[in-house]
């Protein structure tokens, strides 16, 4: 899954929360970076947790976190920004808080505006957000739920363990062979 997102594109990871969107998300990062390349993440709600993320195996040294304080306006600026500086091999752009999409509408333009930027780019653009919002502007939109909770304990469960969770391709213009019903299920 991880390496279908194309370079020079956009691409979406949509999920709520616990439906391992944000896992998927930091599973590129951890990827991009331990591989030595360079991935910038535009965290809009400041809810990235940089322990987590080097225990998922991702080299901090090679991520560039940008806090923009719960203003997605200063995150879509700060995304249209980076997708524009060479040596990134990964822009994320991270806006999946429920009070951010209360805050203010994106208006469709910004999209087309960073899929424009994204394609004279060799960067990898991803968009993680709550619900589908790019629509046919992604070139890969990957969505996500989660299936089941696992818990744990005697007499009765009182520890969560984990979830089930499913991806699905939504859209791929990539690999168009790859939309025809790909779902991966895992236990997070």
């Amino acid at each position: 899954m991880l390496s279908a997102f194309p370079s020079g594109q956009l691409s979406e990871i949509a999920g709520p929360w616990s439906s391992g969107a944000g896992s998927l998300l930091l599973a590129l990062i951890a990827r991009i970076t331990a591989a030595g390349h360079q991935a910038a993440l535009i965290d809009a709600a400041d809810a990235f947790d940089p322990v987590t993320a080097a225990e998922a195996g991702a080299d901090l040294g090679g991520l560039v976190w940008v806090k923009c304080g719960g203003q997605p306006r200063t995150a879509w600026s700060a995304a249209d920004l980076l997708i524009r500086c060479p040596g990134f091999a990964l822009i994320a752009l991270d806006l999946a808080d429920p009070l951010l999409s209360r805050r203010e509408r994106i208006a469709p333009a910004h999209y087309r505006r960073l899929k424009l930027a994204a394609e004279h780019s060799a960067a990898i653009l991803v968009l993680r957000v709550l619900q589908p919002t790019v629509g046919n502007v992604a070139a890969l939109a990957v969505s996500l739920r989660r299936l089941q909770t696992h818990w744990i304990g005697r007499p009765r469960a009182t520890r969560l363990i984990g979830f089930t969770s499913e991806a699905r391709i939504v859209r791929s213009r990539v690999h168009p062979s790859s939309r025809d019903e790909q779902v991966i299920r895992w236990p997070l």
